[in-house]
């Protein structure tokens, strides 16, 4: 109502422009001044032929008076006596004003956005339907899709804060295909519920798919508090995975995408597709990757001890904290033993051996025999760690 009643003022305003200056009487004040001054001149001019007849400089007075005459009639306005005879008719003004709000309203139907107003209003009205239909799941078609985002658009700029919608809007933008869309809504979603796992994680995977280098550093900090929150969150881990893979941190997606198989089930969807990416993740590890070889040896005491079955558990730590960031089980074999650690032997995706500045390693032998409860153990000193070192150590004494 507001609009039209915009538009009749703006129409009426042009026709007061176009009528009153029509409308308005001839100005008779400086006609009747000019009749004055003409006939002033007139009589001056008569006087003046007079003092010059009497003075003997004039011999045909009657010839210019005669000019005199003429002139003063010549300089009388011809529209003064035509305006008199012809009264102007203000039903002229009819045909102008209506050509002034044809014209007017012809070229805002044809240029303006009458259209998308009409539009954006029936959407306005539709939209408990289509947010019913959304909410069931019935809402399938880009155009009503379309029109949906349009009606959460208005209706976030009276209610900013709306959570709910502005996941909806996101989700609305991924069906359409507009990445930017549903990436910028779902910001919004998470800055307002930062801890809501639905929102982390969709906002992460979009995080992950922008060619910033700062979204993808920000996608690795949501899925890592994820993970560190939910250590078997395996969307998380997935989304880690992925993420770390096309930035070629391959021992971070290889940690990740091994806990992934082994928290899903055999038949899992997409299952074999992780595997492949897996199997090229460590190739590329192997030709080029960090990692720590440790050459273990016996002492005498215990070499006299070694149990005839059973296993040996090598740990690294921090030099820090007793928790292992990496471990690797084998069984008992001939020693000297030497075997490596990588990113792939990681307890966490979240903590890699590739990320530690120092190492510590710690070997322990277990028996396979129930009645034996020893087990015999060894740890080395602090070493500096710069990706690729060889530590040696020696299993040495008896753990209870």
């Amino acid at each position: 109502m507001g609009f039209w009643l915009t538009i009749i003022v703006l129409l009426l305003i042009s026709s007061a422009l176009l009528i009153i200056p029509a409308l308005r009487k001839p100005n008779g004040k400086a006609e009747t001044s000019r009749d004055a001054i003409n006939k002033a001149y007139y009589q001056q001019r008569l006087n003046e032929l007079s003092d010059d007849e009497d003075q003997g400089v004039v011999t045909d007075r009657e010839t210019l008076v005669a000019e005199l005459q003429h002139n003063l009639l010549e300089d009388i306005p011809e529209g003064q006596s035509q305006s008199a005879q012809a009264p102007f008719n203000k039903m002229t003004l009819v045909p102008g004003v209506l050509l002034l709000v044809v014209v007017s309203l012809g070229l805002y139907l044809n240029t303006g956005g009458l259209a998308q107003v009409m539009q954006w209003q029936q959407v306005m009205k539709e939209m408990p339907e289509l947010r019913q239909r959304a909410d069931s799941g019935q809402l399938s078609s880009p155009e009503d899709i379309a029109r949906f985002g349009l009606g959460l658009r208005t209706n976030l700029l009276s209610d900013p804060t709306n959570v709910r919608d502005w996941t909806m809007l996101g989700l609305a933008g991924l069906k359409l295909g507009d990445g930017g869309m549903a990436l910028q809504s779902y910001e919004k979603a998470y800055a307002l519920a930062p801890n809501d796992a639905y929102i982390q994680i969709i906002y992460a995977k979009l995080l992950t798919r922008s060619n910033d280098p700062n979204d993808i550093k920000d996608a690795a900090k949501i899925l890592k508090k994820m993970i560190a929150a939910d250590p078997n969150n395996v969307d998380a881990l997935s989304a880690l995975a992925m993420n770390a893979f096309g930035q070629g941190d391959f021992n971070q997606a290889i940690a990740a995408w091994e806990k992934v198989i082994a928290l899903s089930p055999a038949d899992a969807k997409g299952l074999d597709v992780i595997k492949s990416s897996l199997a090229y993740a460590k190739s590329q590890v192997a030709a080029n990757g960090s990692k720590v070889s440790v050459v273990l040896t016996l002492s005498p005491e215990v070499q006299k001890q070694l149990p005839a079955q059973g296993s040996i558990l090598i740990a690294v730590t921090d030099g820090k904290s007793p928790i292992p960031i990496a471990v690797k089980q084998l069984p008992l074999g001939v020693f000297p033993l030497e075997l490596s650690l990588d990113d792939s032997n990681a307890m966490m995706p979240s903590r890699l051996l590739s990320e530690l500045k120092q190492v510590k390693i710690t070997a322990t032998i277990t028996s396979d025999d129930i009645a034996d409860t020893r087990r015999l153990s060894g740890e080395s000193e602090v070493h500096p760690f710069s990706g690729n070192e060889t530590i040696s150590l020696t299993v040495g004494h008896f753990k209870q």
